[in-house]
């Protein structure tokens, strides 16, 4: 048995005054299996520009399947 990246998405946290607890979370799909750390990041940080925010935090979530190894 093995696992297989099947897909994976990232989740950037805001921080804002105007926000509940200071707090606002965002979630983004169908991150290209391939992207760098340091582009996420950037990412991040342009929307949080954006918002006028400060980028709190960056988490990437990956979801992976178990299959079956040939022998």
């Amino acid at each position: 048995m093995n696992f297989e990246l099947a897909e994976q998405s990232i989740q950037y946290t805001f921080g804002n005054k105007r926000y509940t607890n200071g707090l606002k979370s965002r979630m983004i799909t169908n991150v290209k299996k391939d992207a760098a750390a340091a582009d996420l990041k950037k990412v991040g940080q342009a929307i949080a520009g954006l918002q006028e925010d400060s980028l709190d935090g960056v988490i990437l979530v990956q979801k992976q399947r178990v299959i079956e190894v040939a022998q």
